[in-house]
């Protein structure tokens, strides 16, 4: 990674996380960064390079993670799934700023599982990291926490959502600020109406001007 851009991901950590600097943070990452765009070209990945793959990609995973933090507070262990993980956005990058969390990467297509493979030991992740080469239809395993980017609509994955979310768990989808987020919550309330309560809360990207949204579902509890 050059030095140039190290300097911009470290600030960026350093607005986002300041804490985070201080677990290596920015290594881990520079390493996720090196190995995206070294794969990058033979797999697609994501369509970024250079200082638009740090600040659109790398610094936007990270920004709203202490707003994840905040709402997960209550949750205890965590055990999450990255939905389509592809690149490891947003999944590895969460690995990195919360090491304690036990976090899926859901991935189908094998090539990108492979590389998800790969670059987790490259980056020196915990054991807590596992790569799950699934379609979402077929995973099983429950989890409290689940995060996307990029992923499909939720028309598509409502009831897989519902399926594999334990009760009081919690779903962080990113956005954009001009996506309509309110027809796909209307679309989620005439699915399953009652079950999911909603929240967005706007989140800042260091370097960026671009506006960024954390869509937060939470699954309501089971009643007796």
């Amino acid at each position: 990674m050059e030095a140039d851009l190290v300097e911009v991901l470290e600030e960026g950590i350093k607005a986002i996380m300041p804490d985070c600097m201080e677990e290596g943070v920015s290594n881990t990452l520079c390493k996720l960064y090196d190995e995206i765009t070294l794969f990058n070209p033979a797999y697609g990945l994501v369509n970024a390079q250079g200082r638009d793959l740090v600040v659109k990609h790398i610094l936007d995973c990270l920004a709203p993670a202490p707003i994840m933090k905040d709402a997960t507070a209550s949750l205890g262990k965590i055990n999450a799934a990255d939905l389509g993980s592809g690149a490891g956005l947003p999944g590895l990058v969460l690995a990195s700023a919360f090491p304690k969390w036990n976090i899926s990467l859901v991935e189908r297509m094998g090539r990108r599982a492979g590389f998800l493979r790969n670059t987790c030991a490259v980056m020196g992740l915990p054991k807590n990291v596992q790569i799950v080469q699934k379609d979402l239809s077929e995973v099983q395993y429950k989890y409290n926490v689940i995060t996307f980017r990029a992923f499909r609509q939720f028309k598509d994955i409502v009831f897989d959502l519902d399926r594999i979310l334990e009760p009081n768990g919690k779903v962080f989808a990113y956005k954009s600020s001009d996506e309509n987020v309110q027809e796909e919550l209307d679309c989620l309330d005439e699915l399953l109406p009652g079950v999911f309560t909603a929240k967005t809360v706007q989140y800042y990207v260091p370097f960026s001007c671009s506006k960024r949204q954390l869509l937060i579902l939470h699954k309501q509890g089971e009643t007796n």
